[in-house]
């Protein structure tokens, strides 16, 4: 019997069978290929991570490692120097929580505390203990310490002074450890575990209960598939270089093959969905397809053109004139939309010119032959500053211009179908005056299509800041280097003489001695100095406020300064309001503020000199002022002058000794307390600095 369907029920019929195939095709050759490359790709993805995590784990301990043998071995050397050698570790180390010497033959321990963290409670285990690649130091990593930080790393060595045996023990603020562990991309789901042969030093998931066969696996480092805890894992270890320690890293294989379902959900509720569609599109087609439709063609036509403006001829028959009314509202709605179209086409080119006028970046489009036909404000400026009298309307004449320096370039070509991609990136160093230079790294992205340029879109970014921020760090690096030299040479060249000379005199070795003592407290002071701004700049350590009389710590100051004025015959004029409050400041922070503007004063200027103390109050600040009278700084030395370690290049001044970082330390001083520092500087009065500071008479404000 002949089978006889409708040309509803073929349709149907054709786009089930489609179906079919396109899902069987799914399921049967796609599926299994992208199962094969996305569990390739997470195991290397896992991988990598699992290598990121104990490369940087190993670069951590291994550092710990050699700063403990180096303490230990400085100990030794300087026994005698002992406290001051812990403590000024601790402040070049502020991970280190303490530090503490202990011999079985003394009754006596030396410890070195940590202010910034509690007394820890910390007695490893013997067996906690394991040995690091260095021979002489034990570590034992502990993640569960009450009262101190999570994670702690407790490092133990022994070392001998005059025949005793010491043993030292260092602990760490491991949480830098912690982070790189908990910070893992795996998901929720993965299960982690750090252990040595003796116990377990990290676990996220306890209550996975992973085989020992597993975890004596050493050097797995393929993902394997193990039946534990419950289900199927992908499992990974790796051991670290730096100690006796073993990272297994378990992955469920759901996770891995989870974007493998996901495609296949998605692709089949496409396919499904497109056929819906297609089924659809094939009912209304089936209707239109008899003779009377002949009769709307050419009107139809002229719809294909994209013309919209004629009428639509409604056929007489009764059954075909709701098709053409259809096609005339069809029509209708066509035409509104393309005058939609083409307002929001406007609208749109309009709002993307706004964004890129707006952008920090140089954004330009040119045409075939290179010619720019739009740029942004940013980068007409850029070409103006090029070429003021020559407008520049080409890219070749930006980038070959004799100003621009082409540093690096790297190129790039891609093909999309037709067309052809070609990404030039480059940085460029631009000398726009005599000392001012730009930087700007240039994404050069240009489209082919058979050999023929068809444009380009040019963008600029500026990275001047950049560039100027890795200069003023490299300066500032070569300046705290030159500053360290002259008293580094200095105990270096006495100390040599001290050790080789045999024909020193008790009286020179005592002159020796003295000359090291004093380069070494200059070093200490100049280091000590530098450490107080650091520490002010990243505000770590709070300086306990309270309620002072800031005139009372003002005559002090100068009180105490009482012998310097004397030696070089000067005056201090001391000029204090009656209506000065008293203000909660740091005390001590105020008195250095003070005693250094106040030793300025003192050094950079002649003898027979009146300098002038005021502290008065304006508004809702309590301003501190003094002028000296001395020889005052040149204009283009003062904005330079409270950046550290930078001191004013002039023949008077460079006689003073100093290290160039009072006035930074003033200035941090300043900010710290919410005030400000600034300099007025002229032949009548030399020099004048003023001090403001905020009035605050809340303890509890003033802290928070």
């Amino acid at each position: 019997m002949k089978l006889r369907l409708s040309l509803q029920g073929r349709i149907l019929l054709g786009l089930a069978i489609l179906a079919v195939v396109l899902l069987s095709v799914l399921w049967i050759l796609v599926r299994p290929k992208y199962e094969t490359s996305v569990v390739s790709e997470r195991i290397t993805i896992v991988q990598q991570l699992q290598s990121y995590v104990i490369e940087n784990l190993d670069k951590q301990i291994s550092e710990w490692v050699s700063a403990s043998r180096s303490i230990a071995w400085e100990i030794a050397e300087h026994p005698r120097d002992g406290e001051s050698l812990l403590r000024s570790t601790i402040s070049l180390f502020p991970e280190i929580v303490q530090i503490k010497i202990q011999s079985p033959e003394l009754p006596d321990e030396l410890t070195s505390q940590n202010t910034a963290y509690p007394v820890p409670a910390v007695q490893p285990a013997e067996h906690q203990f394991i040995p690091s690649a260095d021979s002489i130091v034990q570590l034992a990593w502990l993640t569960a310490v009450p009262g101190t930080p999570s994670t702690m790393m407790v490092m133990r060595t022994r070392f001998q002074v005059s025949g005793r045996m010491f043993m030292m023990s260092v602990i760490w603020d491991a949480k830098s450890l912690q982070h790189y562990i908990e910070r893992l991309p795996l998901g929720t789901d993965y299960y982690l575990r750090i252990y040595s042969k003796s116990f377990v030093v990290f676990e996220n998931r306890p209550e996975k209960a992973f085989t020992d066969s597993v975890h004596t696996q050493q050097h797995m480092n393929d993902l394997r598939k193990v039946k534990s805890a419950g289900g199927e894992w992908r499992v990974i270890t790796g051991t670290f270089r730096s100690t006796d320690l073993t990272m297994l890293v378990a992955v469920p294989e759901g996770a891995i093959l989870e974007p493998v379902h996901q495609l296949l959900v998605y692709s089949s509720t496409f396919i499904v969905g497109f056929l819906l569609v297609l089924l659809l599109l094939g009912w209304m087609l089936s209707y239109q397809i008899s003779r009377p439709v002949a009769l709307l063609v050419k009107d139809v036509e002229r719809l294909g053109n994209l013309d919209f403006q004629q009428t639509i001829r409604i056929p007489e028959m009764r059954n075909l004139r709701k098709m053409g009314e259809t096609i005339e509202g069809m029509r209708r709605s066509l035409e509104r939309y393309q005058r939609l179209n083409v307002e929001k086409i406007i609208l749109e080119e309009w709002k993307n010119k706004l964004f890129m006028n707006h952008s920090d970046d140089l954004i330009g489009f040119t045409d075939g032959n290179h010619a720019f036909v739009f740029r942004n404000a940013k980068f007409d400026e850029l070409c103006q500053t090029l070429s003021p009298s020559h407008a520049l309307t080409t890219k070749n004449e930006v980038l070959h211009h004799s100003a621009v320096t082409k540093i690096k370039e790297t190129s790039q070509r891609e093909e999309a179908g037709q067309l052809t991609t070609e990404m030039v990136q480059s940085e460029l160093k631009i000398q726009l005056e005599a000392e001012r230079m730009e930087y700007y790294r240039v994404n050069d992205l240009s489209i082919f299509r058979e050999g023929e340029n068809l444009g380009s879109l040019i963008i600029f970014h500026d990275l001047t800041n950049d560039r100027m921020i890795d200069k003023m760090k490299t300066e500032m690096m070569n300046i705290v280097v030159h500053e360290l030299r002259n008293p580094v040479s200095s105990i270096m060249g006495f100390s040599d003489i001290l050790l080789n000379d045999k024909t020193v005199t008790d009286i020179e070795s005592r002159e020796f001695m003295t000359h090291i003592m004093n380069s070494s407290q200059k070093l200490n002071a100049l280091i000590n100095r530098f450490l107080d701004i650091s520490r002010l700049e990243s505000r770590r350590i709070e300086y306990p406020k309270k309620l002072i009389d800031c005139a009372a710590c003002v005559r002090e100051a100068v009180k105490s300064q009482q012998p310097q004025l004397a030696h070089k015959s000067l005056m201090a004029e001391i000029d204090i309001a009656e209506d000065i409050p008293e203000i909660v400041v740091a005390p001590d922070l105020f008195r250095e503020a003070v005693l250094n503007l106040l030793s300025n004063a003192i050094k950079y200027g002649d003898s027979h000199r009146t300098i002038a103390i005021k502290l008065m109050r304006t508004g809702s600040d309590v301003v501190f002022s003094i002028t000296d009278h001395g020889y005052g700084i040149p204009p283009e030395a003062q904005e330079k002058l409270f950046s550290k370690f930078y001191r004013v290049p002039d023949a008077k001044s460079i006689k003073e000794v100093g290290t160039g970082l009072g006035l930074a330390y003033v200035k941090e001083i300043a900010e710290y307390h919410h005030g400000s520092i600034t300099l007025e500087s002229n032949a009548e009065i030399g020099s004048r600095f003023t001090l403001s500071i905020p009035i605050v008479t809340d303890e509890t404000a003033a802290v928070s």
